[in-house]
């Protein structure tokens, strides 16, 4: 590194492979200036006697330089893709397709940074699949729903197509966890989760928003449609054995709304299906609450 150091000091040239060019000139033509000195030292008329065979030697020395560069700049390659394939995938996250199969520095080189990049991206792709996905459950957490949540309200504004929120919450859910422990509290969780799941489209969003709450936002997706799911998943969790507890144990109370027009902020939407949620259990829980603007809340 000293000697890389040194040359990193010269004004110019600036670039790497400039730097390697210019050794590589300085050093082809040591032979030609020391002969021609020595030459000229021991015989003063050597240049006038002998100038076609110094000609000849310069057009040499020339084509060997000119050569030597091509090959050397050819050489240099590894270092350039290196430089280009690290700075797309800072840039743009995009992995390069390295050669592998080089058994030289350079070509260790290639490898190991291709092999490293791509640890990276999974390294990178899992970070950020754990932090938008809620470890118990394996749904997608808050965060992750915001970020999906807020593209499919805008897709929806521009379409005018209509978008739906469900927000259901887990009835009594303390009392299971105080009477059967909180293992089985997770295990309920686990189940109800899995349950949904079966009955959602690929393109529903679901993810679990608190400790017992459970949001979906269900795209191109009708008030009544909506209900009609939510209504089915009522009915299925409270009909069923959820984490081997005997059915009816485990209920969920829903709230359900449709976007208004010009409603762009997931906040108010959740905020509506909130409070339609609170009214399905001071209603006396396992129901779907919803409204329409002519009809004010609606259980049912």
């Amino acid at each position: 590194m000293k000697i890389y150091r040194l040359f990193n000091t010269l004004p110019r040239p600036r670039s790497y492979a400039g730097r390697v060019l210019l050794i590589c000139f300085v050093g082809t033509h040591i032979p030609l200036i020391t002969f021609a000195l020595w030459a000229l030292v021991k015989n003063p008329a050597f240049g006038r006697e002998n100038w076609a065979d110094l000609l000849v030697l310069l057009l040499a020395t020339l084509a060997g330089t000119a050569i030597t560069f091509v090959l050397v700049h050819g050489m240099l390659a590894p270092v350039r893709v290196v430089t280009q394939a690290l700075g797309d995938y800072r840039q743009n996250k995009q992995l390069p397709a390295l050669p592998r199969n080089l058994s030289d520095e350079a070509g260790t080189m290639l490898s190991q940074v291709q092999e490293s990049l791509e640890e990276l991206d999974l390294t990178l792709s899992n970070l950020a699949r754990a932090a938008e996905t809620d470890p118990l459950t394996g749904i997608g957490n808050r965060r992750w729903l915001v970020s999906r949540a807020e593209e499919q309200i805008d897709r929806a504004q521009r379409t005018q197509a209509p978008l739906c929120a469900v927000l259901f919450d887990l009835d009594r859910f303390k009392a299971i966890n105080d009477r059967y422990g909180h293992a089985k509290g997770d295990a309920v969780l686990v189940g109800v989760s899995r349950f949904v799941k079966g009955e959602l489209r690929s393109s529903h969003l679901f993810a679990r928003t608190g400790g017992e709450e459970f949001c979906l936002i269900l795209p191109k997706t009708s008030l009544d449609d909506a209900v009609a799911l939510a209504e089915r998943i009522q009915k299925g969790l409270s009909g069923q054995s959820i984490a081997r507890l005997d059915p009816g144990v485990v209920t969920a109370s829903f709230g359900v709304v449709e976007r208004e027009s010009g409603e762009k902020d997931l906040s108010s939407l959740l905020r509506r299906a909130d409070d339609l949620l609170y009214q399905a259990k001071n209603d006396g829980r396992n129901q779907v609450a919803t409204s329409t603007l002519a009809e004010g809340f609606r259980s049912r």
